[in-house]
């Protein structure tokens, strides 16, 4: 084997609005990023991403590595949904590994190199004309579909990357903090846990990276992760299931759900089994419903589709600079879209288009230019610097959006 790909395939846009800002490979699962889980688990680098032509330059910035460049006899493209949870074996080539309607990897020949393309797997007709030219066979592999399949399996992710050696205290961890089961707990440089915080890890890992700060009268509940730089306020419960990523603040309760970076949720208010974004803001008391009273399986509003989840438990799923204002109802499945302004005050609509502003007094487009400066100023509040890719990125998704509909 000479080279591994990961691939974006059609399905890419059953993620949204989770990927605008971003490809596949770097949506957050567990603790790790789609890209590095699959690296670790197959025990090998990354050679290169096949992606969207629209998203490869930001790409290739944000992932250092080759973007959309040839391949030859004897790689392997690898379809990056696949969360990869145990070391694989490929088949050899030509072969071409699928799971029900959907390619997992691809064994490629010389003939299976020169016929393949990033463009050919971001279609579904390209796809199935793949499928005609080599043996295919089942591969057992776990495909995430949409943004909620992160979420139902963010606790069993979370417990695959803990290791064995991961355990340690290089913190400032306060004599009157209560660590329980802390084989489990990871406390990383220059971290500090104030006093009174409870971690406790009886049911998962519970990994704090570098530079995060634990406040006073804090509940964490393994297995979680918070990413370095992360800023836990007092009185705040993290439940099961949590991941924080880089640099986010945090106060209320956090259950089961994600948050890929640079968010703020520096309030009360319920978050759970949610997927959200980077450069988020959650204004005061912001909650989501994550269960019906019904207790029946949650249908979500992605665009004009309705989709049945097949969970009792789905919260909200929110893009990427969308801001929430104070008191901000949420209901069960809510999608709010990347660049969005909601301020209704009361329960808002379950569907909120990318760069819609919605208030009390209804819905209307958002001004581009005023979004994009505000945008750059949450950046900056991070000592971060949108890049001219992205830049062009993010002008270019809000007619991209009204296309998709998401």
């Amino acid at each position: 084997m000479s080279s591994v790909i990961l691939f974006e395939d059609a399905r890419w846009v059953d993620l949204l609005p989770m990927v605008y800002w971003r490809s596949v490979f770097e949506l957050f699962a567990g603790r790790k990023t789609l890209l590095d889980n699959a690296a670790v688990n197959l025990k090998r680098p990354i050679d290169g991403l096949w992606m969207r032509d629209w998203i490869a330059d930001v790409g290739a910035d944000r992932c250092q590595m080759p973007v959309n460049q040839p391949v030859a006899a004897g790689d392997v493209l690898v379809n990056g949904r696949w969360l990869i949870n145990e070391p694989v074996e490929f088949e050899a080539a030509p072969f071409i590994g699928v799971c029900g309607d959907d390619i997992v990897y691809v064994s490629c020949d010389e003939a299976l190199a020169k016929a393949v393309s990033a463009a050919m797997l971001c279609d579904a007709k390209g796809c199935d004309d793949l499928r005609q030219r080599a043996k295919t066979g089942e591969v057992d592999s776990t495909l995430l579909r949409y943004p909620w399949d992160i979420i139902s399996r963010n606790r069993d992710t979370l417990l695959n990357h803990w290791k064995g050696d991961d355990r340690s205290n290089n913190g400032d961890v306060s004599s009157s903090a209560f660590m329980i089961n802390p084989d489990q707990i990871h406390v990383g440089d220059e971290s500090v846990v104030r006093p009174t915080a409870v971690i406790d890890a009886d049911g998962g890992p519970v990994f704090i990276s570098n530079n995060v700060i634990i406040d006073v009268h804090t509940y964490i509940e393994g297995p979680v992760y918070i990413g370095p730089g992360s800023h836990v306020k007092p009185n705040t419960s993290i439940r099961a299931g949590t991941t924080l990523g880089p640099l986010c603040k945090v106060a209320g309760e956090i259950s089961a759900s994600v948050m890929c970076g640079y968010a703020n949720k520096g309030h009360l208010g319920f978050i759970g089994d949610a997927y959200i974004g980077s450069w988020v803001n959650l204004g005061a008391g912001t909650t989501n419903s994550n269960l019906k009273n019904t207790y029946g399986n949650v249908k979500v509003q992605l665009g004009s589709r309705e989709i049945d989840s097949g969970l009792r438990f789905v919260g909200s799923t929110i893009g990427d600079f969308s801001r929430l204002g104070i008191g901000q109802l949420l209901p069960t499945g809510a999608v709010v879209g990347m660049g969005a302004m909601l301020a209704t005050g009361t329960l808002a609509p379950k569907f909120v288009p990318s760069f819609a502003w919605q208030t009390t007094g209804g819905r209307s487009d958002a001004d581009l230019e005023k979004t994009l400066h505000t945008a750059k100023v949450m950046m900056s509040r991070r000592n971060a610097d949108m890049s001219e890719s992205e830049e062009v990125l993010f002008r270019s998704t809000v007619d991209r959006s009204k296309e998709l509909g998401v």
